[in-house]
């Protein structure tokens, strides 16, 4: 169950919004009262129907509602394909794509609010790694996740694990020697179990493996892309976003330059 959660979660920040049809406008929102957000009833820390753990995405959507002065709507979905039937705004964890200097389709993105990605997981006992081939065994990662695909090009040997959860739980074991974990999924985890495995602060992530998360927006007028924009820039002046972040476990990272 959690590897399908997992795999969700990845394809509804990939992927949010492609086939919302509708344009939204500032105007129709604050008319409404409302910011309309579309979110995965149960993929935490990411989001949640339980109202008192919602998720950073619930929480940031609703500091970004409460800037524009209207309140927060969650359509709950469990595919992005069932975006298209609802009247959603936006989706709060877009990957911002490397622009290939092509047409985009989808969403509009607001400015990136903080930068993810991948790190190195070992057990709590180990000696710290610097590089991944320094790695005496096999990595362990998702099945079919980036970093599988990546370290499969570069003939690096890995364990394949159902779900980013399974990979740590066999760290937290002692079963695998290190994993290729996203950081959000490790501060959660590390939030639940204290002390049962541990980022080698050594090794430097690759820019492969790096990326900067912003708002999609449903085909948003500048206006309403103008007034999340300013509400980012709010919420991580004084503190807002990186004070969510910390409440799920999370270390915030600033967005990294393009």
């Amino acid at each position: 169950m959690r590897a399908a959660r997992a795999l969700v979660v990845v394809g509804l920040l990939l992927a949010a919004g492609a086939g919302w049809a509708q344009a939204a406008s500032l105007a129709s929102v604050r008319e409404r009262g409302t910011f309309n957000i579309c979110a995965h009833p149960d993929a935490l820390p990411y989001s949640s129907q339980d109202r008192t753990t919602p998720g950073f995405q619930l929480e940031i959507a609703e500091a970004i509602a409460k800037q524009l002065g209207v309140g927060m709507r969650v359509d709950w979905i469990v595919f992005t394909r069932h975006a298209r039937r609802l009247d959603c705004d936006a989706s709060i964890g877009t990957i911002v794509k490397a622009d290939d200097g092509g047409p985009r389709r989808g969403p509009r993105l607001t400015k990136p609010y903080v930068s993810s990605g991948y790190v190195l997981v070992l057990p709590a006992a180990s000696p710290t790694i610097a590089r991944l081939e320094d790695v005496k065994g096999k990595i362990a990662v998702e099945h079919t996740s980036w970093p599988h695909y990546v370290l499969d090009m570069r003939k690096v040997p890995v364990a394949s694990y159902g779900s980013s959860f399974e990979v740590l739980d066999a760290l937290a074991k002692g079963e695998e020697v290190a994993g290729l974990v996203s950081d959000t999924y490790v501060g959660w985890y590390l939030k639940l179990h204290p002390g049962s495995v541990k980022i080698s602060q050594a090794y430097v992530p690759e820019r492969d493996f790096r990326w900067n998360v912003a708002v999609g927006l449903r085909n948003a007028d500048p206006p309403l892309v103008d007034a999340v924009n300013r509400a980012i820039e709010v919420l991580i002046a004084d503190q807002t976003i990186p004070k969510i972040f910390a409440r799920y476990g999370i270390a915030y990272r600033p967005p990294v330059a393009p």
